[in-house]
C-alpha cells in the first residue's frame, strides 16, 4: 500500500470517528452514564425507522441501556426492571422526576414469588443462577458475592393492565436466565417489534441456556435473527462468549 492511500484510509477512519463522537446526543449520553455504544446502534436509521414507542428494559441495573434507549427514542415510555435494591436506588435517583419512565424492583422469571439473587460485587455480573467455572476464570473479580432474597415476577403478569403502545422494543440482560424471563412473558414479547437479548455461547452460569436454545426459542416465536449489537470477548484469548443478539419480528 502506498504511503497516499494509506493516508487516505487514515483520513477517513479519523473522519468517521469525528462523526460518532460529535453526533448529537453522544456527549449527553456519556455525561449521563448512558452506553455511548448502543446509543450508537439504537440512533442507526433503521431503529428510527421502526419508530419504537414503548421499551422494556429487563435487567436495567443502574440504567445504562435505559440511558441510551430514552436518547435514542425520545417519544418512547419506558419500562425498566431491577431486582438489586442498590442498583434500583441509583435508577430512581437517575430518572427521578422523569416523565415516561416507569421502575420496577422486581426480578422477573417464569413465575412468581421470591427467590435468591447472587449479588456480585460487579452488579452486572449479578444473577438467579450461580456462577459458572468459565465465568470465574474468565472475570475472576465478578466471583463470589452475597446471597440476597428478591421479588420475582413474570412479564406477563406485570404489564398486564399496561397499555404498551406499539412498535415495542424488548431488551433481555438477566445473565444466564433469558430463558425464564421468556417463558413468563410470551404474551407481551407476541407484541414486540424487536428483542435485544445477551445470549451466551459458552456457559457462564449454572444451567443457562446457549445461543442455540435462545435462537430455537425465538424463532418459534415467530422472530428473525437479524445479528448483534455488540459482542463481550474473553480477556484471555479473545474468543467471543457472549452477544447482544438482536431479533426482529417480520
Amino acid at each position: 500500500m502506498t504511503g497516499e492511500k494509506l493516508r487516505a484510509r487514515v483520513l477517513v477512519k479519523l473522519a468517521r470517528l469525528a462523526r460518532r463522537v460529535f453526533q448529537p446526543g453522544v456527549f449527553s449520553v456519556a455525561v449521563r452514564g448512558g452506553d455511548v455504544h448502543t446509543y450508537l446502534a439504537l440512533s442507526q436509521e433503521w431503529w428510527r425507522r421502526a419508530g419504537i414507542r414503548t421499551v422494556v428494559d429487563i435487567g436495567a441495573n443502574v440504567g445504562q441501556f435505559a440511558e441510551a434507549a430514552r436518547r435514542a427514542f425520545p417519544q418512547a415510555v419506558l419500562h425498566c426492571f431491577e431486582p438489586l435494591v442498590p442498583c434500583f436506588v441509583t435508577l430512581s435517583r437517575r430518572f427521578a422526576g422523569a416523565p415516561g419512565v416507569l421502575l420496577y424492583n422486581t426480578a422477573l422469571a417464569d413465575k412468581p414469588g421470591m427467590s435468591t439473587m447472587i449479588q456480585s460485587s460487579f452488579s452486572p455480573s449479578s444473577s438467579l443462577r450461580g456462577m459458572g467455572p468459565t465465568h470465574v476464570r474468565e472475570f475472576p473479580w465478578t466471583a463470589g458475592g452475597d446471597q440476597v432474597a428478591v421479588r420475582v415476577s413474570t412479564l406477563d403478569a406485570t404489564l398486564a393492565d399496561v397499555t404498551l403502545t406499539r412498535p415495542l422494543l424488548v431488551k433481555i440482560d438477566v445473565q444466564g436466565t433469558e430463558d425464564l424471563v421468556i417463558a413468563g412473558g410470551r404474551a407481551t414479547l407476541a407484541e414486540a417489534a424487536v428483542v435485544i437479548i445477551e445470549t451466551s455461547f459458552e456457559p457462564l452460569y449454572e444451567g443457562q441456556p446457549l445461543f442455540d436454545h435462545i435462537y430455537r426459542l425465538m424463532c418459534a416465536d415467530g422472530f428473525e435473527y437479524r445479528g448483534s449489537l455488540g459482542q463481550l470477548v474473553s480477556p484471555q484469548d479473545g474468543r467471543v462468549l457472549q452477544a447482544d443478539s438482536v431479533f426482529v419480528r417480520p
